[in-house]
């Protein structure tokens, strides 16, 4: 009688084990068993508020989860100085569509539209190449152990933009997240990417054409706190290196930036930040935010 009643109080753990076996059993990718996970063992994404890539350099170590169409941009300006000249440039809509195709995958699409100003020059001003990537989820903290929340960003690139800022090619690029929660409201995370002839980005192509073809890797590390129940903070540092021109660039960036929550599903924010190179902007600042639904 102990043993059947042992049985009986088993079945329902026997059930979600059955149904959700990484439930159960340590997985090194998160994402292998979104296709095959039922619905009801996949995690609801509302339970947690919003999480945008914007606005530092280091995006989130997270997907957006299944079903979510979360919308983000907003605005920056740059401006840099030196004996010869003054630049200065503004960026907007700063658009990301990411839609969450699986609790760990989902797809993404940005575009951005550039004018820069130089004195003595003649304006730039144009559309970036369109930019589109899959986000897959690797890892999640445990509650206990040193394994980060992880994820990998794969990009491409359709060479879309004007005249002043494409590449006219189709380049790659790769970014890997990681984050720990060092305690309660704290977090410290970074990144380590890869990408082709700037990958689009209008502050890392060369100011004339040329036939090089080079590469970039960045760094990138940052520390997050909460400063009350709707608004958080960051402080980062990134490097930006190139590798394969004949005139090579190291740019290197300190930034702040804070975020208010309006609700759990939008959230506004600010940021600014200063060079520590010559081949950074002095400076720069923007504002932002995000949507989901």
């Amino acid at each position: 009688m102990r043993t059947v009643y042992s049985l009986l109080r088993a079945a329902p753990l026997l059930a979600v084990t059955a149904l959700c076996p990484s439930a159960c059993f340590a997985q090194l990718f998160e994402f292998c068993d979104d296709f095959t996970k039922p619905w009801c063992c996949q995690r609801d994404p509302f339970e947690e508020r919003i999480e945008t890539e914007r606005h530092d350099f280091t995006q989130s170590a997270v997907t957006v989860g299944r079903g979510i169409v979360q919308f983000e941009g907003g605005y920056s300006y740059f401006h840099k100085e030196t004996d010869d000249e003054r630049e200065s440039a503004h960026t907007t809509p700063e658009m990301l569509l990411r839609v969450g195709l699986t609790e760990d995958i989902e797809f993404r699409l940005r575009y951005n539209h550039t004018w820069v100003f130089v004195e003595d020059e003649e304006d730039r001003i144009g559309s970036e190449d369109l930019r589109f990537a899959f986000k897959l989820q690797l890892t999640r903290q445990p509650e206990a152990g040193f394994l980060p929340t992880s994820a990998v960003e794969i990009r491409g690139l359709a060479p879309t933009g004007g005249e002043a800022f494409t590449t006219d090619k189709a380049e790659f690029s790769l970014d890997y997240i990681y984050q720990w929660e060092l305690c309660e409201g704290v977090t410290f995370a970074a990144s380590t990417g890869f990408g082709t002839n700037g990958f689009g980005d209008f502050g890392l192509l060369p100011d004339e054409p040329t036939n090089e073809n080079f590469n970039i890797l960045s760094q990138s590390a940052v520390l997050g706190s909460e400063l009350s129940e709707s608004n958080t903070i960051y402080f980062e540092w990134y490097g930006i290196f190139s590798d394969g021109l004949e005139d090579e660039f190291v740019v290197s960036v300190f930034n702040i930036g804070v975020d208010h929550y309006v609700t759990d599903n939008f959230v506004l924010d600010i940021r600014a930040g200063v060079g520590l190179s010559d081949d950074s902007d002095d400076f720069f600042a923007g504002v932002g935010g995000g949507y989901r639904f």
